[in-house]
């Protein structure tokens, strides 16, 4: 009943170390050999983070376990140690993962030691690790189909500007040019008209009278 109620406490690693000794705790797990926690690697002085947010209840040196600090957290109480500091003492509220000290030398624990059990049973200790909390990776997103290139649209051509032919009563007329070859042939036909004409006309004749000489 312990167990299944402590699943609903999560934890974070407080060293970030694996696991040296697991979780071993029988009918009585304070008959001999019996490890009522689970120790984490880590070195003398590595700083200790709190497993989970509460109230701190005990800081400080407990009987043959040294110095220890034990969060309440919600109904479980979970102990950190050995502890060569302490930076918190009893009565302070903590969030998860707050500084508690560094971690002490001891021979009968390698590393750390964390241990978990539901407050006012003095037998309901339980295994810390099952409750360590693991970031969630997102997914990678999954890829679509490739994109086809998108085809740029033609560059317009530029061309030379050419003069608006000029507009007589809304009729379009040739450009310049046109004109100006219309009038030399014009000019050509004038020339040749006049000369042909001079060719037609007769020889000078007086108009008066001849006189008679007899």
């Amino acid at each position: 009943m312990a167990i299944a109620t402590a699943l609903a406490l999560v934890l974070v690693n407080p060293v970030g170390g694996g696991v040296a000794a697991g979780f071993e705790v029988g009918p009585n797990p304070f008959a001999g050999g019996q490890h009522r926690g689970a120790d984490l690697r880590a070195a003398p002085g590595a700083p200790v983070r709190a497993a989970c947010g509460g109230r701190v209840v005990v800081a400080g040196v407990v009987g043959s376990s040294g110095r220890l600090v034990t969060v309440r957290c919600g109904r479980w109480r979970v102990t950190h140690m050995p502890m060569a500091t302490i930076a918190v003492g009893a009565g302070a509220v903590i969030a998860r993962g707050a500084r508690l000290g560094t971690v002490g030398a001891s021979g009968n624990h390698a590393g750390l030691h964390l241990g978990v059990r539901r407050e006012g049973r003095r037998f309901g200790y339980v295994d810390p690790v099952p409750l360590f909390s693991s970031p969630r990776v997102a997914p990678p997103p999954v890829p679509g189909p490739p994109r086809e290139p998108t085809a740029k649209p033609p560059r317009p051509v530029r061309t030379p500007h050419a003069a608006p032919p000029v507009r007589v009563h809304g009729r379009g007329l040739a450009p310049w040019p046109a004109w100006a070859g219309l009038a030399l042939v014009l000019a050509g036909a004038g020339i040749r008209m006049r000369g042909a004409a001079s060719l037609r006309r007769p020889p000078w004749r007086s108009t008066s009278p001849r006189r008679s000489t007899t």
